[in-house]
């Protein structure tokens, strides 16, 4: 699976590892195959059939989002789509990272309501557990007790994926973070917290990220996408979990257990970008979390993060938009070295979620990819959540 013989006469590991890839791919022309989140929008059988005939290799499912039920009703509609063909499901974890609570005006209005962050107001940021789900414009919970220990005044602390930047005024005795508001936005509950060049000891899986993989072996996932993968330690650690689940809970264990795809997300992985691939049975370049800087830089991490905070979600958030490119390309070819498949993914056809056509800049990206012989592509919220999923997958 995902083998490229434009990149090396060797097949892939996937090829060897997974009863299902090959014969699911066979008849796939495409060097490059296609990796598409199913969501709301595809999940039902008429939409989930149409983006299997676009051309759909495998189906991500993200526990970021999805629930239980929610996975059995993809899981049963692909198979009933696919036929007799097996179509490889990939489990993508939520990973170790740091959230926000809920907020209170999501208990009136459903949990697609927002506040709005005003640029120059303050707002609190706290680790005490009743403020989750109490979260307003003045107070936010924030998910992470060493909060107030990793930052100091300056320091930009961002929110939904960079959407909003807020600038440390003030570290509390009582462990609360006063922040200023750096740019007006919008903002729902839950959203993910980056504290840019900042270490945050996560452990590698979270309490959900252990259950969601027993689940997910349980149900015969043919791989796992592991969330913020910062070192070969957290992979190995993973890949424990991994065969003792498979060993106690798949339906046949004599069969290999699910590959892991690493995805790089931080400074710390790139760090370690060789120790990872090499730990790993492939790589995900999940470009929306890469952010800011490379930790071997020099400057202060409030001046790396005010330096582009102003460019919102346009840029990563832990490496400057305009290195991201090169990081891709870096990790793609390290990637070909090893002999290990890479995906690469996040926005690649993002106008597509509203639109039928994808931007000029967006084919260029894809085209990009497919050029540096990147092994897979991967559609998020265009085929997840967009109003035309299967004409992203027919257009990537």
């Amino acid at each position: 699976f995902f083998s490229n013989p434009c990149r090396c006469a060797e097949p892939m590991l996937f090829a060897r590892a997974s009863r299902s890839f090959a014969r699911a791919l066979s008849s796939t022309p495409r060097l490059t195959k296609i990796v598409a989140t199913i969501g709301p929008a595809s999940e039902q059988a008429e939409p989930l059939g149409r983006c299997l005939v676009a051309g759909i290799n495998v189906m991500r499912v993200n526990f970021s989002h999805a629930t239980v039920d929610e996975f059995h009703l993809r899981r049963t509609n692909l198979r009933a789509a696919a036929g007799g063909e097996l179509v490889p499901i990939m489990l993508d974890t939520k990973g170790p990272e740091i959230r926000m609570g809920g907020l209170a005006v999501c208990k009136e209005g459903g949990r697609k309501a927002k506040i709005t962050l005003t640029a120059g107001a303050e707002v609190l940021l706290t680790t005490d557990p009743r403020y989750d789900g109490e979260g307003d414009e003045k107070t936010i919970f924030v998910g992470y007790p060493l909060l107030a220990s990793k930052v100091s005044p300056g320091f930009v602390v961002l929110l939904d994926d960079g959407l909003v930047s807020l600038r440390v005024k003030e570290v509390r005795p009582d462990g609360g973070v006063a922040c200023e508001v750096l740019n007006t936005s919008p903002i729902g509950e839950r959203k993910g917290v980056n504290l840019p060049g900042i270490v945050t000891d996560l452990p590698p899986l979270s309490d959900k990220d252990l259950e969601d993989i027993r689940f997910g072996i349980e149900h015969d996932i043919d791989m796992v996408a592991a969330s913020f993968v910062r070192n070969a330690a957290g992979v190995d650690a993973i890949r424990a979990h991994i065969a003792d689940c498979h060993a106690k809970h798949a339906p046949d264990p004599s069969a290999p257990p699910p590959l892991i795809i690493s995805k790089v997300e931080s400074t710390e992985a790139l760090d370690r970008l060789g120790e990872i691939i090499e730990a790993s049975d492939g790589l995900m370049v999940a470009r929306g979390d890469l952010v800011l800087r490379r930790s071997a830089a020099g400057t202060a991490p409030e001046e790396r993060a005010l330096s582009s905070h102003a460019c919102g979600r346009e840029q990563g958030v832990e490496v400057p938009i305009a290195h991201v490119a090169t990081w891709q390309k870096e990790m793609v070819a390290k990637c070909a070295e090893a002999g290990k498949p890479v995906v690469v993914a996040t926005q690649m056809l993002d106008s597509m979620q509203s639109n039928p056509r994808p931007t000029r800049a967006e084919v260029a990206d894809v085209t990009n990819a497919v050029l540096e012989q990147a092994d897979a592509v991967m559609l998020s919220g265009e085929s997840a959540n967009g109003q035309y999923p299967a004409e992203a997958v027919a257009m990537q």
